[in-house]
């Protein structure tokens, strides 16, 4: 998708030139009024740009300078709200069917397709007031899924839920994309979405794009530091499965070709492809490599300085392990009396209990 784009509103210009992946879910990502609602309007024709245009691969929505201006219904996009706009007064089936009967070709094997892999064929009989939030939005997903578009775009989904009710639904959304083989565009302020979801992060700010790129060069880049929980910097780790421990509750992950991650257990298969937050705050540094009859510390990583950001109190020092990425936050007092320097080689110790259930995702 080639987005060269702008809007005039109350308080700043938005104004976008750029290319999105037409595979993947790329998500765009940043603060409250940033912008995020007002891109996937423009893409969806809810709102019009002031000038530019919007080409995908399906074709042309938007293009001022050649009067091209698509309605909604011509675009071949599904949109999935915060809410989820059930009709309250259809069952699961007819709001499903409210969207399978606005395709002109219904195919009654997608249908069952999109119920199986959505969970939801115990909940067809019931209406919206019957069923928790997660399962409203995964019947709202499965109605836009319906239409048979070719992008699907998804408006903070998952905002009104609680955490157990987002962490039900993350898996069904990472699914639709890999089954489906449909490109999303996904927005949220949500770190945790970011890591579950994304293959391509956008980062805006008062409808500027800051950053862009794949999930781990975007997350890694020191510009996203002050978009970061409590400004707290944290890297992602791309890494497999490769072994279970035979008597403790640990898994070892690969981070590069002599070095693995040892975490608290993950029940999942060896090999599987996997990705990892690490805070920096988890991370503490040293000159000399203790052997492990000598410290309660399992991971203890050979890196390599190659950036130093000095504020009042703290240091924020990025190494690099392999082809990763790790950040570690010390006290100016600790990077004074260690002497460290950019290209020094260190070692980096991280605790395996640091990383819990809402830092991992499957990738």
């Amino acid at each position: 998708m080639h987005l060269k784009i702008t809007k005039t509103l109350n308080q700043y210009t938005f104004s976008l030139d750029t290319r999105i992946s037409d595979t993947g879910i790329s998500v765009i990502f940043g603060r409250s009024g940033s912008g995020k609602t007002t891109l996937i309007n423009m893409i969806a024709g809810i709102s019009q740009p002031d000038a530019g245009f919007i080409k995908t691969s399906a074709g042309c929505f938007f293009d001022s300078a050649l009067g091209i201006n698509l309605p909604v219904h011509k675009r071949g996009v599904g949109y999935v709200f915060q809410q989820s706009r059930l009709f309250p007064h259809f069952s699961v089936l007819k709001n499903l069917k409210y969207g399978y009967a606005a395709h002109l070709d219904p195919d009654r094997e997608f249908f069952q397709q999109i119920v199986q892999l959505l969970d939801i064929p115990n909940l067809l009989k019931l209406y919206p007031n019957q069923l928790s939030g997660g399962e409203m939005q995964r019947v709202a997903i499965g109605r836009a899924l319906l239409c048979r578009p070719k992008i699907l775009l998804m408006d903070e989904p998952l905002a009104s839920l609680d955490l157990p009710r987002k962490g039900e639904l993350l898996p069904y959304l990472a699914k639709l994309n890999k089954q489906l083989k449909l490109p999303i565009l996904y927005v949220t302020h949500s770190l945790d979405e970011v890591l579950f979801l994304a293959d391509e992060i956008l980062l805006l700010e008062r409808g500027k794009l800051v950053l862009q790129g794949e999930l781990e060069a975007v997350w890694n880049d020191k510009l996203i530091l002050p978009w970061l929980n409590n400004n707290q910097p944290s890297a992602i780790l791309h890494s497999q499965i490769t072994a279970h421990h035979p008597r403790y509750s640990l898994t070892a992950l690969a981070v590069n070709e002599q070095q693995v991650f040892w975490v608290n257990k993950l029940n999942l298969p060896l090999g599987e492809s996997i990705r990892i937050r690490v805070f920096a705050k988890d991370i503490s540094l040293t000159l000399r490599k203790a052997p492990s009859s000598e410290t309660s510390i399992r991971n203890i990583f050979k890196v390599i300085i190659i950036d130093i950001i000095k504020e009042p109190q703290n240091v924020r020092v990025k190494l690099a392990i392999g082809d990763n990425i790790l950040w570690a936050e010390i006290t100016l007092w600790a990077f004074e009396d260690l002497k460290l320097a950019l290209k020094q080689v260190v070692y980096a110790q991280v605790k395996s209990i640091s990383v819990n259930n809402r830092d991992w995702a499957t990738h």
